[in-house]
């Protein structure tokens, strides 16, 4: 019997975890749930899965459970023996419980970028441990055991497109429009993302230091069926690729089973059904977010910090109606121009920086008087 922490329990990666637990009662536990807050969703996986702890960010009054909270209980948290931890935490807010957990020689699953990218250099010689979760990066993962490192000549990275990769204007968008993805089933902020690029330009981060590849070997492709996931080209001109419908349960499902398979309920791709398998280059110039990405990427130090709080909190100024979809872009881009911080030494330097790029946003923004130059 396999024993799960669920972090991020009441999310998209969160609830699509316990499903996959549903679906292998005999095979696996739920030791830990944690989420930001109480809600109905979080008590009736509660009753349902009965764990031996809660993770409540403010605390809360549950006598049938152990209930953690605050700082402390996410230090408490990275020294449970439990199996595998599942991160499913969204944004920023993962950083912390990714640190500890890795600090901690904990075997991580996770589907939160920004704690790989912001952490960089840090703990990078941790990554190797990680089980990737995201399709693309599962991927990846997946393809990779096919060849040596040293093999490898490309990594692919695949992209949906989003709602709007064959739309020529893109003024005047709207949250309900953007948040339509075509494919996925995902959180609001990764959505946005999808829809920007962004979050393409954040995975080719992150694919350079969890699989440590050069930039140079990493691109992105549009590819709006999301069938073919991830692909890996070798030095003999071998490209092997993976390929599923698109839903999470897969790649989470192979997070918790690794090294072996288990059915998913997900249903089986048929290939005749599935009909053309197309492939496009992006349009940096329409979707700016996926250039900047990696010049950020590839400049290293402070910067993909940086890039990583401006872009989280521009999409939340979009959210909030505050700003055009195409402002998202204009915003990331004038928060790291005005950046210079130094490179992170340490898991305090990350803090630092972050916090600092939350007040250097607050004040671009107010200097422009919420109008974007």
């Amino acid at each position: 019997m396999k024993t799960l922490a669920v972090l991020g329990s009441t999310g998209s990666i969160g609830t699509q975890t316990l499903d996959i637990v549903k679906k292998h009662p005999d095979k696996l536990k739920v030791n830990l749930l944690a989420a930001s807050r109480l809600s109905e969703t979080l008590l009736k996986q509660i009753q349902e899965f009965q764990p031996e702890y809660v993770y409540i960010k403010e605390g809360a009054n549950l006598p049938e459970v152990k209930v953690l909270s605050g700082e402390e209980g996410l230090e408490a948290i990275a020294n449970l023996d439990i199996d595998l931890f599942i991160n499913g935490i969204a944004g920023i807010a993962g950083i912390k419980p990714t640190y500890l957990l890795l600090k901690n020689n904990k075997k991580l699953a996770t589907a939160n970028k920004e704690a790989i990218i912001c952490l960089g250099e840090i703990l990078k010689d941790k990554y190797s441990d990680i089980i990737p979760i995201d399709s693309e990066h599962s991927a990846i993962f997946q393809c990779l055991q096919n060849g040596k490192k040293e093999e490898v000549s490309k990594v692919i990275l695949t992209a949906s497109g989003g709602p709007f990769w064959k739309r020529n204007n893109l003024k005047g968008i709207t949250v309900e429009e953007a948040l339509n993805h075509p494919k996925w089933k995902m959180g609001k902020k990764v959505t946005i993302d999808s829809a920007t690029l962004m979050n393409k330009g954040l995975e080719i981060i992150e694919a350079h230091y969890l699989f440590n590849i050069p930039y140079e070997k990493i691109e992105a492709v549009i590819h709006p069926q999301s069938i073919v996931h991830g692909l890996v080209e070798f030095i003999d001109g071998s490209i092997i690729a993976n390929l599923s419908n698109p839903d999470m349960r897969i790649p989470i499902s192979y997070a918790i089973s690794y090294p072996d398979r288990w059915e998913t309920g997900v249903q089986k791709l048929n290939l005749f059904e599935a009909g053309n398998l197309e492939f496009y280059k992006p349009d940096e110039n329409k979707f700016p977010l996926l250039k900047i990405a990696k010049e950020a990427g590839k400049k290293g130090g402070a910067y993909p910090i940086v890039l990583t709080v401006a872009d989280e909190m521009a999409v939340q100024l979009f959210l909030e109606e505050k700003i055009d979809f195409t402002e998202i872009p204009q915003v990331v881009n004038n928060v790291l121009q005005e950046a210079d911080f130094p490179a992170p030494k340490n898991y305090e330097d990350v803090i630092s920086i972050i916090e600092e790029t939350k007040i250097l946003f607050e004040n671009l923004i107010q200097k422009t008087g919420g109008k974007i130059a």
